[in-house]
C-alpha cells in the first residue's frame, strides 16, 4: 500500500517502475524527498527520474521506445510531460533512424513545442548526412534560427549560403555574422 501512495503522490503510474524507468528504492527516496522537502512539485521528480533514466542509456530498443511512449503520468499536479519526454527522446540522440522518423506517427510529435524540435532535429540529421546544398530548399524554408545558426557553422557552407543568411537569417546575430563573413576573404 506504501508504494501505491508514494506512486501517486508523486505522479507515477505502475508502468514506470515495471518499465524500470524507476527504481522501487528510487521512488521511495522520492517520496520520503517530497515529504520533507519545500519542492513540492511532483512533476520535477518524475522530470529528473526520466532524465536519469536516459543519461543511463546508449541507444533505446523499439520495445523500449514504446513503453516510454506509453508512460503517463498521474500525479496531484496534473501534469502531463509526455510532450517533455518526447523532445527529450528527439533530442537525445539514442533514436536510430527509422525510431525517429516514426516519431511522426505521434500526435504530440505534430503539435507545438514538440513539432519543432522534431522538424529541427530531422532536418540537421538530413544536413549532416547529404550536406547544405542537397538541403537548403527546407533550410530556407524553415524560420528556425538555430537551424541558421547551425550552417553557420559548417565547412560546405557557400557564399549563396552565407548570402541567404545575410539576407533572411532568422536573427540580426546571424544576419550580423553572415554580413561580416561576406566580408571575409573566404567568401569575396
Amino acid at each position: 500500500m506504501e508504494k501505491q501512495k508514494a506512486l501517486k503522490r508523486l505522479g507515477y503510474t505502475n508502468e514506470w517502475l515495471d518499465y524500470g524507468i524507476i527504481s522501487e528504492e528510487s521512488l521511495f527516496e522520492q517520496y520520503n524527498e517530497i515529504l520533507n522537502s519545500e519542492d513540492q512539485n511532483a512533476e520535477h521528480y518524475r522530470c529528473g527520474a526520466f532524465a536519469y533514466y536516459m543519461k543511463g542509456k546508449s541507444s533505446l530498443s523499439d520495445s523500449e521506445l514504446k513503453s516510454i511512449l506509453s508512460l503517463r503520468d498521474n500525479g496531484p499536479d496534473n501534469c502531463n510531460l509526455q510532450p517533455d519526454r518526447i523532445i527529450n527522446l528527439i533530442e537525445s540522440a539514442l533514436l536510430n533512424k527509422s525510431q525517429l522518423n516514426g516519431l511522426s506517427e505521434i500526435p504530440e510529435v505534430n503539435e507545438a513545442p514538440v513539432q519543432k524540435r522534431f522538424i529541427r532535429t530531422l532536418l540537421t540529421a538530413e544536413i549532416e548526412e547529404s550536406g547544405i546544398e542537397a538541403s537548403f530548399d527546407k533550410i530556407v524554408n524553415t524560420s528556425d534560427s538555430a537551424i541558421h545558426e547551425y550552417i553557420l557553422n559548417r565547412d560546405d557552407l557557400e557564399k549563396k549560403h552565407v548570402e541567404w543568411l545575410f539576407e533572411s537569417g532568422g536573427n540580426k546575430s546571424i544576419r550580423n555574422r553572415a554580413k561580416q563573413m561576406l566580408n571575409s576573404r573566404k567568401y569575396r
